[in-house]
This record gives structure tokens, C-alpha cells and sequence, in this order.
């Protein structure tokens, strides 16, 4: 990643090319990842990893052999991210097979998915962990009378007799399956402005990952008010920010609706497990989910940049007080939640240039409000110990941006030092710390997936905000 990459991170913009050492490093992290479940399960559930566990892992290779964008496709998608979590916690918990073993039944549904996205036609026997197939990617599939499994068939899934093809609603068997296909929210590209095309994910078991209750299967009519207002918010992010909504349709691929709280307020969520995603209450208002997107979509790009380096020593145990939480926060969480604040500065400042009155007073006071909180955290954090060479020129660029819109955190100019051409952000640790993580190295071999080296330890970074107009 070259200076210039890395300083676009930490000015909320990132480049095209930063985008796509995120994104590699998502994909080289979650097939480390898998290759830790598979390396664990064939030690400590070896009787899952003889019935269906081996047979599965040697289909997720041939998956990628015959079209490893598809596999990787199914790799990203955002809660794979939260079941590797989850497997690999339970596998290193003092009793694995019996903790791990609902979530390693999903190993299956996984590479079958793959498999399919592939272009192969596998044969396996699918569990169904509380009667619910899930094929990352392409939807669930609900059974009927507490059936534990179904066998696929090439694309057809077949439980006593009866049959469905993947990708069909209803059909023969309709009130044996019930098939729940992924339901797309898309924005078509207008005036110059980026096409949006986001998954709304209201089945996925795994998409309880955002520390709010999140809401039932949508309705028909409730996706077409999500369709209208998410249209209408990613029109005010192209008119206000043009130049971050392409990052921001990177970034962005799944919506989680969230139950509206009792107190009326929106909330929002991402992630750090869940690349990609981002959870929020339905709010009519579309200024208040196009903030919601620039906020949230800035929290993805940090969580996957903290993914491939440390930004502060992630031994440090200091909290501090910032403006948006009332809890001290560690030093992480105070670099992320100061960073996706920052992304909101040139948002309201816009939002009030283009109003008057009223409208220009309360957008003015909303800018106002985080500028003073941005300055305040970033005030600590230049000062911060605990940042690294690297956390500390992040930091000073973000010191840089916030002043540009207004908020100096610091009374002298800014001067950079001499930096190298390019920013080395692959974390540097020995197989076996890696491994304590709950992160396979590729070096340990055996697993058959020949990837890249960036395993990661993880970390606790992701903040909510409520949404305002």
C-alpha cells in the first residue's frame, strides 16, 4: 500500500487501490480462518470430521480450483465472517465438539454454496441446525416438521422424496422447503454517480452479530420502503460526498434491519467479524441513512485496515472518555469511533451549505457537534503512548482532515516526515501466536488452500451511533 493509499484511509476517502488490499485482506484472513476450522475440527471433533466435516473440506478445494472468484465471493460474504468466529471460539474452548458442533454442521452448506457458485454439481448430505440450510450467497432454506438434513443433488435439494431446486421459490415441495432467496436493494447509476446494489439480509442465521436485537424476515411491502428510502439516502451521499460514494458501494454489500429501539432513536451498527455489513433501524428520513452509510462504511474500511496491521499496541490497557459514549474506551475503539466521526465533518458541512435557515442552523450545529468531538479525541490521541510509528502518522493525517474542515486539534501546522513509498500492513506474528488467535498460518500447511500471509489478532473496535436528520 503506497503512502498516498494509506493517508486516503485515514481521510475517510479511501482510494481505489486501498480498497483493494481491504478487500484481499478479508479473503487471505478468512481463508486462514477456514483453514484453522478445518485444522481444528480434524483434531477435536473427529467424529463430525469423518461423517461430513472431510468431505466438505475437500469440496471447498475444488471449488476454488475450478473458480476461485466465486469461492472467494462466498468467502466474503459478511456473516461467513461471524460463523468462522464462532467455530474457532468454540473450537478452542475446553470442551470443542460439543460447543462448536451446531456451528460446524454449517461447514457443509458452505462449501456446497461454493460448489455451486462454481459451477459444480456436488452430492452431499446438508445439516439443517435448527432446520435451516444456509448457503452463504445464495439464501436458506427452511424445512418443514423439525427435519435435521437434506441431501443435495447436484442443485436440487431433496428431503424424503421430495425436491427443489436451488434458486426456485416454492415449487413442488413447498411445504416441505421453503426457500428464501438473497433480496437485493439497487440504485442504479445516474448523473455520473455509482450504481448501489446491497443484499438485504433478514434470514441469515449468523446476522445477529451487531449488538442490537435485529428484526424478523421483511416483509414485501417493508423491501419496498427500504428500496425507497435507501434509493433516496444514497442520492443525498452522491449529491454531498461524490467523491466517497464509490468507496462506499465497495464497502457496503448487506443491510441488517434492526428492531427500532423503544427510546425512537435510529441505530447503527457494523461488524468487525462482518465485512460488509452494516445494520441499522428502518428510518423514513433519508439524510439520516446516507449518515448512517458514510459512518458505518467508514468503521468497515478501519476494522479491515486494523485486520492487516496494528495501529496501537494491542497490549495497552489505558481507557479514555470521548464525546459519542459515555463508557472509557480503549485506545482501538477511541482510533475507530474518532475515525468514522471524522467521516461525518465534510458530510454536514455540505448538508449546511446547501440550506438555509433553519435547516442550515440545526446541519451547522450537527457539524459543530462532532467537529468538537473529533478535535477532543484526536487532541488525546496525538499524545497517545500507545500508538504505533504507523497509528501515529494515521492519526496525524486525520489531525490534517479535521482541520481542514474546521477543527484544528492542534495550534502549529502540521509537518509530515519523509515517509517511505509504500506502508508494509501485513501483521509480522509466528505461526503459533497466530494460532492461539484462532487465525491458521499458512505455513502449517496441510490444508490445501495456498494463500497469503495476513493473519491478524482480533479486536474489539466497533462503536453504534444513532442516525439524525
Amino acid at each position: 500500500m503506497t503512502a498516498d493509499d494509506f493517508a486516503s484511509l485515514a481521510v475517510c476517502h479511501p482510494s481505489p487501490a486501498a480498497l483493494r488490499v481491504l478487500r484481499d485482506g478479508q479473503v487471505s484472513r478468512r481463508l486462514l480462518m477456514l483453514m484453522s476450522v478445518a485444522e481444528a475440527a480434524r483434531g477435536s471433533a473427529p467424529e463430525f470430521w469423518e461423517a461430513r466435516g472431510a468431505a466438505a473440506w475437500e469440496l471447498c478445494n475444488r471449488a476454488r480450483r475450478a473458480d476461485v472468484g466465486a469461492f472467494e465471493d462466498v468467502l466474503l460474504h459478511p456473516h461467513v465472517g461471524v460463523w468462522l468466529g464462532r467455530c474457532l471460539r468454540a473450537l478452542n474452548d475446553a470442551c470443542p465438539a460439543a460447543r462448536a458442533g451446531a456451528d460446524l454442521d454449517r461447514l457443509p452448506g458452505v462449501a456446497a454454496a461454493a460448489a455451486l457458485r462454481a459451477g459444480l454439481r456436488p452430492h452431499l448430505t446438508l445439516p439443517a441446525p435448527g432446520s435451516l440450510v444456509w448457503l452463504p450467497t445464495l439464501g436458506v432454506v427452511r424445512l418443514a416438521g423439525g427435519a435435521a438434513e437434506a441431501c443435495l443433488r447436484g442443485d436440487v435439494l431433496d428431503l424424503g422424496g421430495r425436491s427443489t431446486a436451488i434458486g426456485e421459490r416454492g415449487g413442488p415441495a413447498a411445504h416441505d422447503m421453503t426457500w428464501e432467496g438473497p433480496r437485493r436493494i439497487t440504485v442504479g447509476a445516474l448523473g455520473g454517480a455509482p450504481p448501489l446494489s446491497v443484499v438485504l439480509e433478514d434470514a441469515d442465521p449468523y446476522r445477529d452479530a451487531h449488538g442490537h436485537p435485529v428484526s424478523p424476515g421483511q416483509t414485501a411491502g417493508e423491501l419496498r420502503a427500504w428500496q425507497t428510502v435507501v434509493a433516496s439516502a444514497w442520492q443525498v451521499v452522491t449529491r454531498l460526498v461524490p467523491e466517497r460514494a464509490a468507496a462506499c458501494a465497495w464497502l457496503w454489500t448487506a443491510l441488517v434491519p434492526l428492531r427500532p429501539p423503544r427510546t425512537g432513536r435510529g441505530v447503527s451498527s457494523s461488524a468487525r467479524e462482518a465485512y460488509g455489513a452494516i445494520a441499522a433501524s428502518f428510518a423514513a428520513d433519508p439524510v439520516r441513512l446516507a449518515e448512517t452509510v458514510v459512518h458505518e462504511s467508514a468503521h468497515i474500511a478501519f476494522g479491515a485496515l486494523a485486520d492487516l496491521t496494528d495501529l496501537a499496541d494491542p497490549e495497552d490497557r489505558t481507557l479514555q472518555r470521548v464525546g459519542w459514549r459515555k463508557d472509557p474506551r480503549p485506545v482501538g475503539a477511541m482510533l475507530t469511533g474518532t475515525h468514522a466521526h471524522l467521516a461525518l465533518l465534510e458530510f454536514w458541512r455540505r448538508r449546511g451549505q446547501e440550506l438555509s435557515g433553519a435547516g442550515a442552523r440545526a446541519a451547522r450545529a450537527r457539524l459543530h457537534h462532532y467537529g468538537a468531538q473529533v478535535m477532543d479525541a484526536l487532541r488525546i490521541l496525538q499524545a497517545h503512548p500507545a500508538l504505533t510509528p504507523m497509528g501515529a502518522h494515521f492519526v496525524s493525517v486525520m489531525a490534517d482532515e479535521s482541520a481542514r474542515c474546521g477543527f484544528s486539534p492542534r495550534t502549529f501546522a502540521s509537518v509530515r516526515p519523509n515517509r517511505p513509498s509504500h506502508h508494509r500492513v501485513v501483521s509480522r506474528e509466528t505461526p503459533d501466536v497466530v494460532r492461539r488467535r484462532g487465525v491458521s498460518s499458512s505455513e502449517q500447511g496441510g490444508a490445501g488452500l495456498a494463500v497469503g500471509s495476513a493473519g491478524c489478532r482480533e479486536k474489539t473496535v466497533d462503536e453504534t451511533t444513532p442516525g439524525a436528520s
